[in-house]
């Protein structure tokens, strides 16, 4: 197989006895013991997965952050100087952070994994003679496998016969129109992929006819594994969120680091009694102070890296993830998640995205007649009611001259205009029984028509469907109401009227016309019979969109969210269907020609006001792609074909088909939509949106919290020899406040305005100058309010200890911190307001985290441990007072902030 592989065999060129002779095979196919050890000897036919991370190195991947690299470093510093507790309060915390992003990953790969199962296909292979269903994935090289309308070709191979079979090979070519195949050998080795009529390849699908093929290659030797090989050597870029975090990781880290050392070296100034140098390192009680300012130095380090922010980070993620999979979307990595919530432009499929995906007929013309067909199959008349023979006659010609059919559980197979046919007479008509097909001429797309002759009764008649203007120019006559009239100019223009008005209003027609035939010879190419034809009536049908594309259009519109469209149909077609869904709003429509005809220069000057692309192929999605980003926009392009995975790949967001897509247009998404429809896109940008809001809420909370936290450290060392916070004290305040409110802020319920606003600038920061005067003034109130607290209780309270003193300020900075969480609820609400405290688990938390407080003041061990002495209620009393202090400061701030902006917006 490799050496095939390496050079490939050109069998396009063979005659399908040699290519059997070849590959060890015939026409009655392989035994099922030589088929059970070829598959042993070469393996499954299936695409080979990119070669995923061991779950152990999956797991060791979360580590990799330069704050978690320090954080690290201090738990080994701890260690060595007998903090065990603080090295063991670290180390879960970032083994939990590594746990719950394993288990995300993870999680995403298995639900691909369930997705690949669900669309599993089997194969109808012969062996020994005997046809079999057998998966596809069990197919070998030299395997006679059967196709027929609506199969999907499982693998690679040589036809051996060919009746009327078309191949529809967008997914692998970006042939929009299905192929013609035949069995005969072509000439020119170096024929490209489209060229080679007599080849089937795997993950395309047979649209017309049936064929038998000898399988030649399988799994990661077919066209497609070739494709899949190239784009798994392709890196994963990182998104927005994730440099940024990195880059305020590694800012945090070395400011935070400079700050510890100038406190370890004012601990160790104070420290210091003067004389010898050496001398006073020799002292025990020199010794143990230096060791104290080095432990604080290390606990305020840690205090101010916040070390719960990957972990929290990871759990929204993780959440918003959750809840895009129950609304059918399906994301593969987390940090998709944010990038969603900056998306500024969505490029869409046409058919099974923005509609259903299944040709309807919905438009009855019968000879002059029109009536409209509603989905629950019930005729609306626009004039004067049809002749019921007429009707009828229309409809067995529909059914009949009619490649599709209805399989085993009653659903049709087979093209999807044919099946459309068939369903419409199904429901239409009153006679059932179609006659007797004797001989046909098979659709070509330069006749465009087809033809079937059948046995009515003792007469032959030929019946004929296809393109309006071809089917009119064979017919001399037509039937209008009930009878057989001539076909003159003025009844041939009212047809052509009417079918252009069908045609512009985005419905496919197509005519229908019979003749009796008598004696007369069929010759192959029709032209005996497809003359003097009556013609009957038209039929339009239509893609119709999905009843909820048009509301999800317009909350893009109110969020700033431009949507084009991007179809491989006619101008016509997706013009109409734009404008049913509200897409148009006066914008362009081009075509896959015009689009070929501009620059790249010419594009990046015009794609913005471009709102339809049809006709285009799946290479042009990548242009656009990067016309788009060259504009400034964040792009989530949607593709289903192996073709497109170039620019779902280049796109900010590549969004995958679930149902109608391939395996290798998965793998190159973000995210994989389970249902296909373009709802889900914008539901999933909606949670996108509220997850980056949580991010942030929770981000400036945790910064500005630690920045208190440094800041009363810092500014305590100046004004007493004595430490103000003893390091797990330091330790235990982040604990309680960076975990449960963070992790409550993180899961905040969405505002109802978050598609009411534009999207943010995908290089807009979390930390912008403004919020990091916002962590700071913030930080600064807090810590303003605890200074007030110790200054107090050390200096003006009668009868308070120093341990006291440092309690009541632990707890000060406990509850001013858990306070503080409900200040990023809203902007413009004060903290009391209904909408702040509407988040209950932020309610939770606040009393959980004082309830666990609680324990620390007044359990006795835990007294011991945390150096903390029982408190009054006249402490606890002074202890709310200096807590709520700042908290209504920056309530005051927020209330003058919102009317100077409302201020600024009027005038």
């Amino acid at each position: 197989m490799n050496d095939r592989t390496a050079n490939r065999t050109a069998w396009h060129t063979m005659p399908p006895e040699d290519v059997l002779e070849t590959l060890g095979s015939d026409p009655s196919g392989l035994s099922s013991a030589r088929a059970a050890a070829l598959l042993g000897e070469n393996g499954p036919n299936e695409l080979r997965p990119a070669e995923p991370p061991s779950r152990l190195r999956m797991f060791l991947g979360q580590f990799n952050d330069f704050m978690i690299w320090v954080l690290l470093a201090a738990v080994v510093i701890s260690a060595l100087e007998g903090e065990v507790a603080d090295a063991i309060a670290i180390t879960a915390i970032l083994v939990l952070n590594g746990v719950l992003g394993f288990v995300q990953e993870f999680r995403a790969e298995q639900a691909m994994e369930a997705l690949k199962q669900l669309s599993a296909p089997t194969a109808t292979v012969v062996r020994g003679g005997a046809e079999a269903q057998v998966p596809a994935r069990e197919l070998v090289v030299g395997d006679i496998v059967l196709l027929y309308a609506g199969d999907k070709v499982p693998a690679d191979g040589r036809l051996l016969e060919a009746a009327a079979l078309r191949v529809e090979e967008a997914a692998l070519t970006g042939e929009s129109m299905p192929v013609r195949k035949e069995s005969a050998p072509l000439q020119g080795v170096d024929l490209s992929l489209g060229d080679r009529t007599n080849l089937v390849f795997a993950s395309t699908s047979v649209s017309v006819g049936r064929g038998r093929f000898v399988v030649t290659e399988i799994g990661q030797q077919t066209e497609m594994g070739r494709i899949a090989d190239l784009l798994a050597a392709q890196e994963p870029q990182q998104t927005p969120l994730q440099r940024e975090l990195r880059t305020v990781g590694k800012l945090i880290a070395a400011l935070v680091l400079g700050i510890a050392f100038v406190v370890f070296l004012i601990g160790a100034f104070q420290a210091y009694p003067g004389g010898n140098v050496f001398e006073a390192l020799g002292t025990p009680a020199v010794q143990q102070r230096l060791s104290l300012a080095l432990l604080v130095a290390i606990s305020l380090a840690v205090a101010a890296i916040p070390e719960g922010l990957p972990a929290i980070v990871t759990v929204a993620l993780s959440l918003g993830v959750r809840r895009m999979a129950e609304r059918k979307a399906i994301v593969r990595k987390l940090h998709a998640v944010e990038t969603l919530g900056s998306t500024t432009f969505i490029c869409s499929d046409k058919t099974g995205t923005l509609t259903k995906n299944e040709m309807a007929v919905r438009q009855l013309v019968v000879g002059l007649d029109e009536s409209a067909v509603d989905p629950d199959w019930d005729l609306e008349p626009a004039g004067e009611v049809p002749d019921r023979g007429d009707r009828e006659l229309l409809l067995e010609i529909a059914a009949s001259c009619n490649d599709a059919r209805f399989g085993a559980d009653d659903q049709p197979v087979g093209d999807p205009t044919e099946t459309a046919l068939i369903v419409a007479a199904d429901h239409l008509s009153s006679d059932r029984i179609r006659p007797r097909r004797i001989a046909e001429i098979p659709f070509d797309s330069e006749r465009k028509r087809m033809t079937t002759v059948h046995a009515v009764g003792d007469e032959r008649v030929a019946y004929t469907k296809g393109a309006p203007d071809v089917v009119l120019r064979h017919c001399t006559t037509a039937r209008l109401h009930g009878e057989t009239v001539e076909l003159d100019e003025a009844t041939l223009a009212r047809i052509r009227e009417i079918n252009e008005r069908l045609a512009s209003t985005g419905y496919r027609t197509l005519a229908f016309a019979s003749r009796a035939i008598g004696d007369e010879p069929i010759t192959e190419d029709g032209a005996a019979i497809e003359r003097d034809m009556t013609y009957v009536g038209i039929m339009g049908l239509v893609d119709p969109p999905r009843r909820e594309v048009a509301d999800a259009i317009e909350v893009c519109h109110r969020a700033g969210i431009k949507v084009a469209m991007v179809t491989g149909d006619h101008a016509l077609t997706a013009k109409a269907i734009g404008d049913q869904v509200g897409l148009l709003e006066g914008k362009e429509v081009i075509t896959g020609s015009q689009l070929e005809h501009m620059t790249d220069d010419e594009l990046y000057a015009t794609v913005e006001d471009i709102r339809i692309y049809a006709r285009v192929n799946p290479e042009h999605k990548l242009r656009i792609v990067e016309a788009l980003q060259r504009r400034g926009e964040t792009v989530a392009m949607t593709g289903d074909g192996v073709n497109d995975a170039p620019a779902l790949k280049r796109a900010d967001i590549g969004v995958a088909m679930g149902l109608i897509g391939t395996d290798v247009s998965r793998e190159a998404a973000d995210m994989v939509l389970a249902d296909d429809n373009f709802a889900t896109i914008v539901e999933a940008v909606r949670q996108g949106r509220s997850v980056y809001e949580n991010l942030r809420k929770f981000i400036l909370f945790l910064l500005s919290c630690n920045m208190s936290e440094v800041l009363i450290v810092f500014s305590t060392t100046f004004i007493s020899p004595r430490p103000a916070l003893l390091p797990l004290q330091l330790l235990w305040i982040n604990l309680v406040t960076d975990g449960l409110p963070a992790l409550a802020l993180g899961v905040d319920p969405e505002s109802p305005r978050v598609m009411d606003r534009p999207p943010r600038a995908a290089n807009e920061s979390i930390l912008e100058r403004r919020r990091q005067l916002q962590v700071f003034w913030q930080g600064a109130l807090i810590t303003f309010g605890g200074l007030v607290m110790y200054v107090w209780a050390d200096l003006f309270m009668p009868g308070h200890s120093a341990a006291r003193a440092q309690t009541m300020l632990f707890c000060t900075m406990v509850l001013a911190q858990l306070l503080h969480a409900f200040n990023f609820r809203s902007e413009t609400r004060t903290v009391w307001s209904p909408e702040s405290l509407r988040n209950r688990w932020l309610l939770a938390a606040l009393f959980g985290s004082m309830a666990l407080q609680a324990l620390v003041v007044y359990v006795p061990a835990l007294q011991h441990t945390f150096s903390t002495e029982a408190l009054s209620v006249s402490d606890w009393l002074t202890v709310l007072t200096a807590a709520l202090l700042p908290i209504a400061l920056i309530d005051l701030a927020k209330v003058f902030g919102a009317r100077r902006r409302a201020a600024q917006v009027a005038r």
